[in-house]
């Protein structure tokens, strides 16, 4: 005969947390996205132009292509950045929290800043004292050829706008989030995610992939310190313009 008590409730468990990819995980995820990545844009450049992939594999004549630069710099990065959005729900995130793609406080913006304005000029004042170019040859030459394709604008989007919001996605979200742990030597893996991040600028010589090692540390640095990939995008934005710029004012009023 029941006394009218009611049974105890069960208790309820908290759910688990998210998981977050772990270092191996993380690079097969961002491999798998270059891959899948490079394979849509060769079928987009057949679908567009057959005659604009090369049978020779000239990288050094592919890298003075506007329109081959443009759009696989383009497709690639929407590729990329959407399989790494996919594998952040899979792991059970919000793409936006696990890519870090919220506004920091305003001190730490400002103290990226003006870390960026000390750097950009620094680094073109190192190419001065050790006899490299400021400007790539290659740079200028896609620029050039831009002007001549009547691709300008196209070249400007990529490089200014597409470039630097997908590779602080891979970079800065995706990769940091697997490889920089904080209980685990976070600034190990803020060197590697720099290191990963500057050898794959192959177009560069030593010296400019030094120079993006260095930029790359400082983003990296950033996104750690203030925990926004939104800041380290707008970084990288800047820090593309500069390039730009520079571009511009040497072909277009010292050459």
């Amino acid at each position: 005969m029941s006394n009218g008590s009611e049974p105890p409730a069960a208790p309820v468990r908290a759910p688990s947390p998210p998981r977050t990819w772990g270092y191996l995980a993380t690079f097969g995820w961002a491999l798998l996205a270059h891959v899948v990545g490079s394979i849509v844009t060769v079928g987009a450049l057949y679908l567009w132009d057959p005659a604009a992939i090369p049978t020779d594999l000239d990288f050094s004549a592919l890298m003075k292509d506007a329109r081959y630069v443009s759009l696989t710099t383009i497709v690639a990065n929407v590729v990329q950045v959407s399989l790494l959005i996919a594998a952040a729900w899979v792991a059970g995130w919000k793409a936006q929290d696990y890519l870090a793609m919220n506004w920091p406080p305003r001190q730490e913006v400002g103290i990226a800043l003006i870390s960026l304005v000390v750097l950009l000029p620094l680094l073109d004042g190192m190419a001065y004292v050790l006899g490299q170019p400021i400007i790539p040859a290659f740079v200028i030459d896609l620029y050039r050829g831009a002007q001549a394709a009547g691709s300008l604008p196209l070249v400007w989007f990529a490089i200014v706008a597409a470039a630097p919001v997908a590779e602080e996605i891979v970079f800065r979200g995706f990769i940091f989030r697997g490889w920089v742990q904080p209980s685990q030597r976070p600034m190990l893996g803020i060197l590697l995610v720099s290191v990963l991040f500057a050898v794959i600028h192959i177009q560069y010589n030593w010296f400019g992939i030094l120079q993006v090692f260095l930029i790359g540390l400082l983003l990296t640095w950033t996104r750690w310190r203030s925990g926004s990939t939104l800041l380290t995008m707008v970084m990288h934005l800047i820090a593309n313009f500069y390039a730009m710029l520079q571009v511009m004012i040497y072909v277009d009023w010292m050459s």
